[in-house]
């Protein structure tokens, strides 16, 4: 299905918090790379998820290098928060910054990666100028405040408009798509370009298969 490397961040919002701990192991087990951590605080989108420090025990224990993702209004006053573990990825949402081209560096400058979210209702041109600085874009493919949500069949080509200025402008870039990312949504979403993919309710953390049989089905999705 694909010719370079795909990472799996899983969602550590749709796992069983009553046995993280086992979560936890699995993922290492699983040599997993990332843990995608959803910060929402109420305001940009309804809903409220993890915190920081739930996020830092869940490093500490891991050794997992932490994916955040910024789901609030005002990152600035709050950056310093997330900013702890150097190597961490943040992704932000561009709007919700005075200014995105100063935030971004502030991200580079604590050792951590910076990325960008571009929302559905949103296009690739209009983010086009922050592409260079940053070093993953996250292509949200349901609106964002809620896991089960359907993916939007338009951010499909979406993925793969940004494929093609990644090719032509900076081969670096990773792409991380969050959303919907379901067994009969993963191969599109693969041929389309995505590098790394958001696992939720619709994939992994779906109760029909235990956690290592979960797996198990995507390695042998993404190896053929």
């Amino acid at each position: 299905m694909a010719d370079r490397k795909i990472a799996y961040s899983p969602s550590m919002m749709c796992a069983d918090f009553l046995d993280l701990k086992k979560e936890l192991d699995t993922l290492m087990d699983q040599k997993i790379e990332m843990l995608h951590i959803d910060i929402m605080d109420g305001q940009y989108v309804p809903n409220f998820t993890l915190g920081p420090d739930i996020a830092r025990m869940m490093h500490n224990y891991s050794g997992i290098a932490l994916d955040y993702h910024l789901i609030i209004e005002e990152i600035d006053r709050s950056l310093n928060i997330f900013s702890s573990i150097p190597g961490s990825t943040i992704t932000f949402h561009p709007e919700t910054s005075r200014h995105p081209v100063r935030t971004i560096q502030a991200i580079r400058d604590t050792g951590c990666k910076p990325s960008i979210a571009i929302d559905p209702a949103q296009t690739i041109q209009s983010m086009k100028h922050l592409l260079p600085l940053v070093d993953m874009v996250c292509v949200m493919t349901v609106n964002p405040g809620y896991s089960g949500q359907k993916l939007l069949p338009f951010c499909i080509d979406k993925i793969a408009e940004l494929n093609d200025w990644k090719s032509e402008f900076h081969t670096d870039l990773l792409i991380e798509v969050d959303g919907n990312v379901s067994w009969e949504n993963i191969p599109k979403m693969i041929d389309a370009g995505a590098d790394i993919l958001v696992l939720g309710t619709s994939s992994v953390f779906n109760n029909s298969l235990s956690r290592v049989k979960a797996y198990e089905k995507l390695n042998r999705m993404v190896q053929s």
